[in-house]
Order: structure tokens, then sequence, then C-alpha cells
């Protein structure tokens, strides 16, 4: 799975060169004509790029290891002005942790709703900035993997495929913050490249567990500690904007 990880990555990148050179080959003599989204027009388009994820507040999740997952959605714009514009997302997002001393992972798939503001510094290629916040709902949650321990002179190691929906609130809320860059693919397309972050605000365990939200295991000790467990994300993504006015 590493190696499809890494490979995933590559690819990622190499998509990411792709679209700055076109960016920039793309890019008119007459930026005004093209300068930001001139007529104002309402703009949807697609997106998709991969997700890093960890989990704050819990003690059995490494804080620094990353679980990487897919993201894909649709995205759509109003415009205030040229350079200032209200948008919305409706996304499948995988997020989760890996765990710190065993070779498991838990997985959690959400239909994200982000809202947010977005402010360009620069005409065509765009360079923008832009914050607000996301409502999820979770769709699906699993720990797997391999736990693995020495109790005394004895040692456990067992295959772990659980289902942890039920320990789990479905709804989740946070802030998102990002920038990127957005230049003319034609007269009534843009790519785009974005980086973001996000944070959750709300405790992902709903406390039905008996002994932990995501490994419901007794001699699961000492990384028992779950204090205010949330999700935190890194995404990066790319995509096609269309405008429903030619510029």
């Amino acid at each position: 799975m590493r190696l499809i990880y890494k490979i995933l990555i590559c690819f990622i990148g190499l998509m990411f060169i792709m679209q700055c050179h076109i960016l920039y080959a793309q890019n008119p003599i007459k930026q005004n004509k093209f300068a930001y989204n001139v007529t104002k027009t309402p703009t949807f388009g697609l997106k998709g790029g991969v997700l890093l994820s960890t989990i704050n507040g819990d003690e059995a999740i490494n804080k620094y290891a990353k679980n990487i997952s897919p993201q894909i959605g649709i995205t759509g714009a109003f415009y205030f002005k040229p350079q200032f514009s209200v948008r919305g997302e409706l996304n499948f997002e995988g997020k989760g942790g890996l765990f710190e001393n065993h070779d498991m992972k838990t997985s959690l798939q959400y239909l994200s709703l982000p809202v947010y503001l977005k402010f360009n510094f620069t005409r065509d290629p765009e360079i923008y900035i832009y914050g607000g916040g996301y409502a999820s709902y979770l769709l699906a949650a699993k720990t797997k993997g391999t736990y693995e321990i020495f109790i005394g002179n004895d040692y456990i190691s067992e295959s772990i495929d659980e289902d942890i929906l039920p320990n789990l609130n479905k709804l989740d809320a946070g802030i998102v913050v990002g920038l990127g860059v957005q230049g003319r693919f034609n007269n009534q397309m843009d790519i785009f490249l974005d980086f973001r972050y996000t944070i959750g605000l709300i405790n992902l365990d709903n406390g039905t567990a008996e002994y932990r939200y995501n490994f419901n295991h007794a001699q699961f000790w000492p990384e028992q500690e779950v204090d205010n467990p949330t999700n935190k994300a890194l995404m990066l993504t790319t995509g096609f904007i269309y405008y429903l006015d030619s510029r």
C-alpha cells in the first residue's frame, strides 16, 4: 500500500507541474480581456486530489504520520466583485489517522460541504487565498491492521478489521483555510491548483464505546487515553472551473 501512496503522490506532482506549464502557456497576451471574472458570472467545476489527515487528541494516534486518502467533488461560486467571491463544494473525503505503535489505521469516509470566501490578489493567473468553514457527514468508519503487543512474556498478534461507525459522531464541522493559483485554459474554462488546511471542532467520540472509540479492546494499554479526538487534514487538489458566460 505504501508503494501505491508514493505512486499517487508522484502522479499528483506531475499533474501539478503540467498544469503550471499550461497556466503560463495559455495565458493571453491581452491580460485585461481575461482579468479576473470580469462578467462576474457564476461558475461550477470538478476537482480531485489527495488528502493527508490525522486525529488530534488521541494518544494512540501518531499525530505526525499522515493517513493518505482521495478527495473528489464539485465546486461552484458566486461573484460579488471580479476579485471577490463566495464558494461552495460537495466532496467525498477520506480522513483518519495511523496508530502510534501498531500497524493499524482508522479510516473515516465523509461527505463534506465546505463554504468559504475567496479573494484574488492578481489577474491572470489568479493567486488567491480563502477561508471559511465546513460541515461533514460520516458515511463509513473502520479500524484495520495488525495489533501487536507483549504482555509479560506473552506476545499477542491479531488482525483487526473493526466497524467503528456506531462509536463516532456522524456530524463533523470545522475551519477551512487555503491558497492557490487559477488560470485561463480557454475563454470559458480555468484550471486551478489548490492547497488547503482543515481542522475539526467536534469530538469524534460519541461516548458509546466500552473502551475507546476506534479500537474497542480491553487489552489495549497503556495507549488508552482519549482526550477530545478531532480531525485535522491537509489537502492538495486540482480541477477545472467552467464559466457560464464566455469571457
